[in-house]
């Protein structure tokens, strides 16, 4: 009876660790969900920001909403790869996330934020955009008028060095003829001493 009840204990002992155990588990899983699911919302909500920050038109509060969102863009990374890791699924609503910020990261040098620069350069210099455009424009013609003058002396070098190929091909042939002219007579002349020879 003492040995059953021994038995008994024993087991219900290595069914509670057991079930400790399995809890334990189950909490790191629901911790690792828990991070990127915080990670996930961190990245849509530093979108937001970043989509208030460029509608306002201030250029630091899009520069700042832009390192936020680089920020929670890693950190959502990093937090997802440790979920893969640990058996976890991603969810397609937070790659269209990640997909978006990347977007947005990629091409946050142009576009919107060229033009808050733009409109910050006019504040500060109070120049209107139209003479920063002008200034641009004088900027580019002036460029594109020593491109072309670089082409043309260019075009110019070519043509002359073909022109004096060609002079020095047609003197090459010139001598060529005249040196072989002359190896002619030369040969007749030899030809004419010894037939006279033997007369």
């Amino acid at each position: 009876m003492k040995k059953t009840l021994m038995s008994l204990a024993l087991a219900g002992l290595l069914l509670t660790a057991a079930s400790c155990k399995k809890n334990e588990t189950s909490d790191v899983k629901i911790d690792f969900t828990q991070s990127y699911e915080d990670a996930a919302l961190a990245l849509a909500t530093a979108q937001q920001n970043y989509q208030e920050a460029v509608a306002s038109k201030d250029p630091a509060r899009i520069e700042a909403a832009k390192i936020e969102l680089q920020k929670a863009q890693d950190k959502y990374v990093e937090s997802k790869k440790v979920y893969v890791a640990e058996g976890g699924t991603v969810k397609t609503e937070y790659e269209n996330n990640l997909a978006t910020s990347t977007q947005i990261l990629g091409n946050s040098s142009t576009g919107i934020v060229s033009n808050a620069i733009k409109r910050t350069d006019s504040i500060i210099t109070g120049k209107t955009n139209a003479e920063i455009d002008n200034a641009a424009k004088e900027i580019k013609d002036k460029v594109n008028t020593e491109k072309a003058k670089l082409v043309e002396d260019a075009n110019k070098k070519v043509s002359d060095a073909k022109v004096e190929a060609e002079k020095v091909k047609a003197d090459f042939k010139k001598s060529t003829e005249e040196t072989k002219k002359a190896a002619n007579e030369k040969i007749d002349k030899a030809q004419k001493d010894l037939n006279d020879l033997f007369k």
